[in-house]
């Protein structure tokens, strides 16, 4: 059975600025398949590249799954303060540049930014006015089969991202919204159902009719 995914389009809201959405989920949850279905499903959403200092995984490519760097370019660009948040993780460093987000969501487009729970809370401590969206797989036992079904890396670094997801799947208070991926079309619709409702956040709301612009700006009669 086709599914349709619901439009992003709002009747009476117009953003003037894109909406940046984070998403974080442990390693092996299908952060990345999800991702690709929903730009293949609506492709006027963009995403941002982060760079990151680890070697390609198999059908990777670069500058469009991330930005491959070396450690000392990794370093100088930080030290430039290009990066909008950073991280080592398993020890790699991932980061996010600046740039690359504010590009996109001053052009009135949509962003969405794949960061690991460092990285999602180094954008709350500067009050990053994003919506953050954390993806839970069905039960960490299923987590553990999927990393294990990679059969791409040894187990001490199976055991590691499992260690590390446990970490993560506690800091969930920092998040907005909660997915949990038991199918990935289901888990796309849920995101962009989100996307939606936060277009229709009072917040964003921008006057579509110069009569209403008049009653809400200057208190007139229209």
């Amino acid at each position: 059975m086709s599914r349709t995914s619901p439009s992003l389009t709002t009747d009476s809201r117009i953003d003037q600025e894109g909406i940046a959405v984070i998403l974080s989920a442990p390693s092996g949850t299908g952060k990345t398949t999800i991702i690709k279905r929903l730009m293949e499903k609506h492709p006027e959403i963009k995403f941002s590249i982060s760079h990151t200092t680890r070697s390609p995984r198999q059908g990777e490519r670069d500058g469009v799954d991330y930005h491959f760097t070396s450690c000392a370019e990794f370093g100088q660009m930080r030290e430039r303060g290009e990066f909008l948040e950073w991280a080592e993780i398993c020890g790699h460093f991932y980061g996010t540049t600046v740039t690359s987000v504010r590009r996109i969501q001053e052009q009135g487009q949509d962003i969405i930014l794949d960061l690991d729970v460092q990285g999602a809370e180094s954008l709350h401590k500067l009050k990053f006015p994003g919506v953050f969206v954390f993806i839970l797989p069905p039960s960490f036992k299923e987590l553990a089969s999927r990393l294990n079904k990679r059969g791409s890396e040894p187990e001490d670094k199976i055991r590691q991202r499992l260690e590390t997801g446990k970490r993560e799947i506690q800091q969930l208070p920092l998040y907005d919204y909660i997915v949990t991926n038991r199918d990935v079309d289901e888990t796309v619709d849920n995101i962009l159902a989100i996307l939606k409702a936060e277009k229709l956040r009072a917040v964003r709301y921008r006057p579509t009719s110069e009569d209403i612009e008049i009653l809400l700006t200057r208190g007139g009669t229209a």
